[in-house]
C-alpha cells in the first residue's frame, strides 16, 4: 500500500520534532523556529474551528507579504481549510467576486487592506467574528488575529484529512474576463515540492527567499518545496519591489534560491 504525501500541515509538524530550534521561516521584521511555528499553526486552525469553521469551508487571505501566511498556510492544512489568497492590488468590488465566487466563510485581512473589504462588507453575510484584523488592531466590527490565536490550543487538529481534499483555490488574473478558481490539492502540492527538490537538489541547508507575493502560485509552491526538505524561507515583507533591499537580504538572510 503506497503511503500518502505529507500536506504541509504535516511537513511543518515533522520538522519541529526533527528541529524545533531551527528556524523555519522570517521576515524582514520577525521569526519563527519550527516549533514556533508549528505551534502557532494549530493555534490558529483551532481558533478557527473554535469560530465554527469545518473542514471544506473558504477562508479568504488579504495582505501583503507578512510572516503570517506561513501560520495560515500551515493551519489550513492542518484543519482542512481551503485558503482563498486575493490579490493586495484588487478594489473592493474586484474582492467582493471572488468573495462570492468561492463562497467564503471568513476573512482574513491586514490592517490596511481592511477598507478594501469595508466597501464591499455590508454585501457579505457572515458573522462578524469571522471578519479578523491582522497587524494593528483595527477595532469596531474586526476581530484581532492575536487574540483569536490566544483562544486556540497547540493541539495537533485532528482532522480526516486525504491527500486529494481541496488546500487552496487561488484565482486567475482574470485578464480575459472574471477571475476563475483553481484548486490546488495537497497531493499536487507535495508532488510539486518533491519535484522541485529533485530538479534543484534541495536539502535542509537551503533557505529560500520568497519575493513574489505570497497570494502568488509561485511563492506558494516554493514556499511548500523548501518546508517539504526542512529547509528554511525568507518572506519578503515588502508593500513593492525594493531591489537594493531584495539583494542585501539575499546576503545578509544567507538565501541560496530566490
Amino acid at each position: 500500500m503506497s503511503v500518502p504525501p505529507l500536506h504541509l500541515g504535516q511537513v511543518v509538524s515533522a520538522q519541529a520534532r526533527l528541529q524545533p530550534d531551527g528556524m523555519g521561516v522570517q521576515d524582514l521584521a520577525r521569526s519563527m523556529t519550527f516549533a514556533q511555528w508549528n505551534a502557532r499553526a494549530c493555534r490558529l486552525a483551532n481558533a478557527l474551528a473554535g469560530i465554527g469553521l469545518r473542514k471544506g469551508d473558504r477562508l479568504a487571505v488579504l495582505a501583503f507579504n507578512r510572516l503570517e501566511w506561513a501560520e495560515i498556510y500551515a493551519a489550513t492544512a492542518k484543519s482542512g481549510l481551503v485558503t482563498v489568497p486575493i490579490n493586495f492590488r484588487l478594489t473592493g468590488s474586484e474582492a467582493k467576486v471572488i468573495l462570492d465566487d468561492c463562497g467564503v466563510s471568513a476573512i482574513l485581512a491586514e490592517e490596511e487592506l481592511v477598507p478594501v473589504i469595508e466597501r464591499v462588507r455590508d454585501s457579505i453575510d457572515l458573522p462578524t467574528d469571522r471578519f479578523v484584523s491582522i497587524g494593528a488592531r483595527h477595532g469596531g466590527d474586526w476581530s484581532d488575529y492575536e487574540e483569536l490565536l490566544c483562544t486556540g490550543s497547540e493541539r495537533e487538529p485532528q482532522t480526516d484529512m486525504r491527500p486529494d481534499d481541496p488546500w487552496c483555490l487561488m484565482y486567475t488574473s482574470g485578464t480575459t474576463g472574471r477571475p476563475k478558481g483553481a484548486i490546488r490539492g495537497h497531493r499536487g502540492i507535495a508532488m510539486n515540492s518533491l519535484m522541485t527538490q529533485v530538479e534543484l537538489g534541495l536539502d535542509r541547508r537551503d533557505h529560500a527567499l520568497l519575493v513574489m507575493p505570497m497570494c502568488h502560485a509561485n511563492s506558494l509552491y516554493f514556499f511548500a518545496a523548501f518546508a517539504a526538505c526542512g529547509a528554511s524561507a525568507t518572506i519578503f515583507s515588502q508593500r513593492s519591489f525594493d531591489p537594493e533591499l531584495c539583494l542585501r537580504t539575499f546576503r545578509n538572510s544567507g538565501a541560496t534560491f530566490t
